[in-house]
């Protein structure tokens, strides 16, 4: 593998769970702040609620971040088929189990494009397009990440 598609997947892996245990910082973020275990503390009602008065909630940017990770696997995987990039914006409230099942979308979608930048040495198209997928998605991760922080801050 190349050292490039090397540190790519390093970087997913950060941005879904933070820096490796028993790191002191990772390449852009410090230790326990990975979007996953982020997610963990808010609940249903809070990620249904707008980030900001006419704005989407945090749901629907999780959705999104969920859609473009599944998009961006399946490209590398030769199988990519054009979601409703519209439809995540759509979300407006989820029950607990909704909310449950969004976040293990998420897990799903970060798990698999890690599988496929994993399964073999990529072509460099194949890497812009991973490069793309995680700027686009750490973009997204970070506006989730502020939102989850101030969900908490005002709990």
């Amino acid at each position: 593998m190349n050292p490039l598609q090397a540190h790519l997947i390093s970087l997913l892996h950060e941005l879904a769970h933070g820096p490796d245990l028993g790191a002191e910082y990772g390449h852009f973020s410090e230790p326990g702040a990975g979007l996953l275990p982020a997610l963990e503390g808010i609940g249903a009602a809070q990620a249904s609620a707008p980030v900001a008065p006419g704005h989407p909630p945090l749901a629907a940017f999780v959705a999104h971040l969920a859609q473009l990770l599944s998009f961006a696997a399946d490209q590398l995987n030769g199988a990519a088929e054009f979601p409703d990039f519209a439809a995540p914006w759509q979300i407006r409230e989820l029950d607990e189990a909704g909310w449950r099942a969004l976040r293990q979308e998420l897990t799903s979608a970060f798990v698999g494009m890690q599988a496929a930048m994993q399964r073999r040495e990529l072509e460099q198209e194949e890497l812009n397009v991973a490069q793309s997928t995680l700027t686009h998605a750490a973009c997204h991760a970070g506006a989730i990440r502020f939102g989850v922080q101030n969900i908490l801050a005002g709990a």
